[in-house]
């Protein structure tokens, strides 16, 4: 009796010290450690380092790790306090900000109301042209220094998705003496912010270098842990997972589902996935033909098969796509079905539209892997309604651009969500949004983007934005395709990395061991 008793005893006594040690081990695991120099596989395509001429997505990569914006982001696309550590609305179309104070320039002037309020100033000024100006120059009135650590804009009128334009680029924060020192231009390769890390050097075509800012004002809780952080500029998809295999590298992002499933099955890397978090679509000019031919829009729309691009390229990993919006988010509409798969109604669609014969035309790729993947199959099933598309490949820094100019009539596209509705649907459907490339057009549209952005009543929106979402999918100036999922992969001893859903990688607060 006294043995089985004592045995037991022993038994409870191993099973705690099992949790004991794998508690710590954990524990010692999530506990940052300080040093060291993380490199990441770049997607690269950086043209500039200042923020208020940034347009490339993957420029931000680095900007976010030299630059603070007023507020930031977090994982699930909250607002949170950043260099404005608090803020009120006293009234519609006021904000103000309560500052950080005791915080520097990588340049050590000092960050204050006065430095916000030039920032914005820089933005909106005609002659300096900051591709950000389109954004805050139809809300913004005026900026305010009510203190030297308090600010308040003034908007033309009132904005609900003001806090998530300044969680962008718009709100971005450099430093004045610097822009003074170096010019516009020079600037640019000299960029000096308030970020946890400063710039070192950029050998263009080849690697970005930041290092640890040891005055930066988070330092309190012990950030940033590493020393460095280099960007190696790798553009290509397979190469950057080569060199991770190979150790050249400790991070990589912007992974197909294919690789996703070769770096799961090698079982050597940590995998972190993001939910479908980006759309991917196709576009056209409405005021071409046969694109300006509604039928004809609907006749694409109805003869794709999403679900199988979903399992034949993404590995079911997707979710096939009924509009610019994605799962999870307030403004996604669960009963909305979009267009459905349907051959026989798009062939009649392609008949209505005056093509009875079938037609051809060029559609312009981004070459990057799998956006070929993805036009070859839908080339493949558009083939069997009677429309025969000539791809055409385009450099992948000129693509987006030859789409706002029209170059590209028939493109890919392919974009992240914003932290509020409004930040996408009106750039891109609003008759005056300066990313609307499509040259679509919707009286009704107009009217119900701009009436939710007035109301900060998130339900009233809502209902709004499902009306906005229904009619701009239904008149088709893009055929949505499929919302894909995102994966970062990293070696083991890689560790804090988190997706925020604009899918931009946050580097700044990683740590690394061993």
């Amino acid at each position: 009796m006294r043995s089985k008793k004592n045995y037991l005893i022993l038994s409870i006594l191993a099973i705690a010290a099992i949790f004991f040690i794998n508690g710590n081990l954990l524990a010692a695991e999530e506990t940052p450690v300080r040093g060291g120099t993380l490199k990441v596989g770049w997607t690269a395509q950086c043209k500039t380092l200042d923020p208020h001429k940034s347009v490339q997505l993957s420029e931000r990569y680095v900007l976010y790790t030299i630059f603070n914006t007023l507020v930031g982001l977090d994982e699930k696309f909250n607002i949170v306090p950043e260099l404005a550590r608090s803020w009120e609305n006293p009234d519609p179309k006021t904000f103000v900000f309560n500052l950080r104070e005791n915080v520097k320039f990588h340049d050590g002037t000092a960050f204050d109301a006065a430095a916000v309020k030039w920032n914005l100033e820089r933005i909106m000024d005609p002659e300096f042209a900051s591709p950000q100006r389109k954004m805050v120059e139809p809300y913004l009135d005026s900026i305010e220094v009510l203190g030297k650590y308090k600010v308040a804009i003034h908007l033309k009128t009132p904005y609900a998705p003001f806090l998530s334009l300044i969680a962008e680029r718009p709100g971005f924060i450099v430093s004045p003496a610097a822009v003074k020192k170096y010019g516009d231009k020079k600037f640019a390769l000299n960029p000096v912010g308030t970020g946890p890390f400063k710039f070192d050097q950029w050998m263009m075509q080849s690697k970005l270098t930041v290092s640890r800012f040891d005055d930066f004002w988070g330092k309190s809780e012990g950030k940033p842990y590493l020393d460095k952080i280099e960007f190696l500029e790798v553009p290509d998809g397979v190469i950057r997972h080569t060199m991770l295999k190979a150790g050249t590298v400790d991070i990589i992002t912007d992974i197909n589902p294919k690789q996703a499933a070769e770096i799961k099955k090698e079982g050597k890397f940590k995998l972190i996935r993001m939910p479908p978090a980006r759309w991917r679509a196709m576009q056209w000019r409405l005021d071409k033909e046969p694109f300006s031919n509604r039928a004809f829009r609907e006749a694409v729309a109805y003869g794709i098969d999403r679900e199988a691009i979903n399992q034949t390229l993404f590995y079911g990993e997707g979710i096939p796509s009924v509009g610019p919006v994605v799962p999870g988010l307030w403004w996604y509409e669960d009963e909305f079905q979009g267009y459905n798969y349907n051959p026989e109604l798009a062939k009649k669609k392609l008949a209505e539209a005056g093509y009875p014969d079938g037609i051809t035309r060029k559609f312009y790729v981004t070459n990057r892997q799998d956006n070929i993947q993805l036009a070859e199959m839908i080339k493949s099933q558009l083939a069997e309604i009677g429309i025969n598309q000539e791809l055409v490949m385009v450099n992948a820094a000129e693509s987006y651009s030859r789409m706002l100019t029209g170059e590209s009539d028939w493109a890919d596209p392919r974009w992240t969500q914003r932290s509020d509705p409004h930040g996408l649907l009106y750039i891109l459907f609003h008759s005056k949004g300066h990313a609307n490339s499509t040259k679509y057009s919707n009286p009704e549209v107009d009217k119900l983007l701009d009436e939710a952005s007035v109301i900060y009543d998130q339900q009233k929106r809502k209902e709004l934005y499902f009306k906005a979402l229904r009619i701009i999918t239904m008149d088709a100036p893009y055929v949505f395709v499929i919302n894909v999922p995102e994966w970062a992969a990293m070696k083991p001893e890689v560790h804090g990395f988190k997706w925020i859903p604009d899918l931009i990688p946050r580097y700044s607060y990683l740590w690394k061991t061993n």
